[in-house]
């Protein structure tokens, strides 16, 4: 398991999430959205705090964009 994502797996995890929004409300709906298990653990890796924006949770999740969408 890595705790990278890309923005799209990341986009498609959160695409319901109602900002501002706690570390803890993003992983539940990635879990939701049933985001695949490297996504899900780089939610959950983000420091704990509230996120204004789908950007700033992009600016604190690890990325990898290589791999695949």
């Amino acid at each position: 398991m890595s705790d990278t994502t890309t923005v799209d797996r990341l986009r498609t995890a959160l695409s319901d999430v109602a900002y501002p929004a706690a570390q803890e409300q993003l992983a539940d709906h990635a879990s939701r959205n049933n985001a695949d298990e490297d996504t899900l653990h780089a939610v959950r890796s983000i420091p704990k705090g509230v996120y204004e924006s789908f950007d700033q949770v992009v600016d604190s999740v690890q990325l990898d964009e290589s791999r695949d969408a």
